[in-house]
């Protein structure tokens, strides 16, 4: 079938004109490797097309919104040589799929996959603002633990969900992880590209490798990777110890001449201590790190969960600060309080870290480091003990004075959990009070990865269910993307259960300069 070489559209045999531009029409197969760029307008599925983002050796990414509901997306699109080959396709396809299995908040969202009229393959997925993991690291070099922490863990989770869900990613590397700044100003990462993803004991799984043939990024890959042998979650855990040892030196564990040099040092060669690599990072995470790095996956932890616990303890045994999983965070939606809270912690917390993580001052990541955490709460335990003295001191003089207590004053003592007194002569003990008794909250309702924080810390997503203790006012902050922050209050007396519903938030207009990812423009 002739093509018109302007509009790229396709006639019948014996067509020699264009009737749309005029232009002669020529053969199918000198245009069989072109692709018409997705023009501001043009409908894919359901969104239609606001401008192209970024372009790679294997298709293109472009900016869409959908006509209705306003939601906006990244519309992800397979060259034509890639579509005409059925080993890419499945791969496009198996990335979908796995990403839709896992469904986890540190995993970018796809809802949407199908074919263009013209025969590429396409899906289409969460629009990031943000920035790219190896561009954060080239514009800061190695991070101090405390700000590479909540990146980690962040990963960490990811790919623990994935390998819940029998899914291996075999390709984690900072260019596949993207850095965004949600509504609460936590930075969070999102990994990206399960391209290479393994379906781990499914019979049925469409997208399959052949023994013998390695797949990855050289510089990540485990040893079992680089022979092209099987490979299960340990292969994940050996490509997050070498980020975590790049995040935390600076440099590479294996940084040979050529591909073939690192594979081979990665198979053969034992990794270097990171303190002899960077001798600013501490002695006590070359174990850890080592551990990760193991030739043989049994010798490496079994999660990496359990690799990144191992990076903190040795962190907590080597004296130095790490953010809590949870920290108070400064950003556009955060209640006055907990800004002001927020805000008063930065000093002490830029003494821990000397590190501004991500975006401006608005959005800086704030968390007093653990051992003033410690000094804290003790400050105020002891305040809380002279203010309780100055009260039973209060009340053993207000009884001096007054030799009993009416029926009125007595409920009144009752309700206020005092002692309550009978006579000067016969003084009554009250009981002990009673342990705090939990309940379970849940919230229900709000959009999926909802998170509910109370004082400025995170209690979980919901709808939960999250244990809370029987009577207790909780003022909580209900916070999802794309949508109003809700603050609720509520004092449960027993197990109970919220609605709570969101409100959408207007769309901001397209900021092509951070929404574009180096694993979308390379891809």
């Amino acid at each position: 079938m002739p093509i018109c070489p302007q509009c790229l559209s396709r006639f019948p045999d014996g067509d020699e004109v264009c009737p749309h531009d005029g232009a002669a029409l020529a053969p199918d197969a000198a245009y069989a490797y072109v692709d018409r760029d997705l023009a501001p307008g043009d409908v894919v599925g359901e969104y239609r097309i606001e401008g192209k983002l970024g372009e790679g050796g294997f298709g293109a990414v472009y900016a869409a919104v959908h006509p209705v509901i306003g939601k906006r997306a990244a519309v992800k699109v397979l060259s034509r040589t890639f579509s005409a080959n059925p080993g890419m396709v499945s791969r496009f396809i198996a990335e979908a799929r796995a990403v839709n299995q896992i469904r986890h908040r540190n995993i970018i969202d796809i809802f949407s996959f199908g074919q263009l009229p013209d025969g590429r393959q396409y899906y289409v997925m969460e629009l990031l603002d943000g920035v790219t993991f190896d561009k954060h690291l080239a514009a800061h070099g190695r991070l101090s633990f405390a700000s590479a922490l909540p990146i980690l863990r962040g990963i960490a989770r990811a790919l623990d969900a994935a390998h819940a869900k029998g899914i291996l990613h075999r390709d984690l590397k900072p260019e596949n992880v993207f850095l965004v700044v949600d509504e609460d100003g936590h930075a969070s990462p999102k990994l990206l590209d399960f391209g290479l993803v393994k379906l781990v004991g499914s019979p049925s799984a469409q997208h399959k490798t052949k023994t013998g043939t390695p797949m990855g990024t050289p510089y990540y890959m485990s040893p079992e990777q680089c022979r092209g042998d099987e490979v299960d979650a340990r292969t994940d855990v050996y490509a997050f110890g070498v980020v975590a040892f790049q995040v935390l030196t600076g440099k590479m564990p294996f940084d040979g001449e050529g591909a073939l040099k690192i594979l081979l040092e990665h198979m053969e060669k034992a990794p270097p201590a990171a303190s002899s690599v960077t001798p600013e990072v501490p002695v006590a995470f070359d174990a850890p790190l080592a551990r990760a790095l193991a030739k043989e996956p049994a010798d490496r932890p079994a999660t990496v969960g359990q690799a990144l616990e191992l990076l903190v303890r040795a962190a907590e045994g080597a004296g130095l600060e790490a953010a809590p999983s949870s920290p108070v965070v400064v950003g556009p939606n955060v209640d006055a309080a907990t800004r002001e809270a927020a805000a008063s912690a930065r000093t002490v917390a830029a003494v821990g870290s000397g590190q501004t993580f991500l975006g401006s001052e608005s959005d800086v990541m704030v968390a007093p480091p653990r051992g003033r955490m410690r000094l804290l709460v003790g400050f105020v335990a002891v305040l809380g003990l002279a203010a309780a003295g100055a009260l039973a001191f209060g009340s053993r003089t207000a009884a001096s004075r007054e030799p009993s207590l009416g029926a009125s004053a007595t409920s009144s003592a009752a309700a206020t959990g005092s002692a309550v007194v009978a006579s000067a002569s016969s003084p009554v003990s009250a009981p002990s009070p009673p342990p705090p008794e939990k309940v379970t909250l849940r919230i229900e309702g709000a959009p999926a990865g909802a998170t509910v924080s109370s004082g400025g810390k995170l209690l979980g997503t919901a709808p939960g269910p999250f244990e809370v203790t029987r009577g207790e006012r909780l003022e909580l902050v209900v916070a999802a993307r794309g949508y109003k922050s809700r603050p609720i209050e509520v004092s449960p007396a027993g197990d109970l259960a919220v609605t709570v519903a969101l409100e959408k938030r207007p769309n901001k207009p397209p900021t092509p300069g951070r929404t574009i990812s180096k694993d979308l423009e390379d891809f």
